[in-house]
């Protein structure tokens, strides 16, 4: 299993780390922490996984930034 980070996602759902295929919804997701979520995503083309650890804190900090230089 592939742990990444964000640099992977599409518009809509994530893009396969192994042969680009469209990932639209992840496999499975935890709430870990008040700000930290774990998701699971599985391509059905090629059987890769990848885990995404996501900081609700500094995403929302930075996803802030970007809409005001808008």
């Amino acid at each position: 299993m592939l742990t990444t980070g964000m640099d992977n996602c599409a518009r809509y759902g994530w893009a396969c780390t192994e042969c680009n295929n469209l990932l639209v919804a992840p496999k499975w997701s935890a709430y870990v922490s008040k700000h930290e979520v774990h998701h699971v995503w599985s391509c059905e083309n090629c059987g890769r996984e990848i885990e995404m650890a996501v900081n609700l804190r500094i995403d929302a900090t930075s996803e802030i930034a970007t809409n005001h230089k808008a």
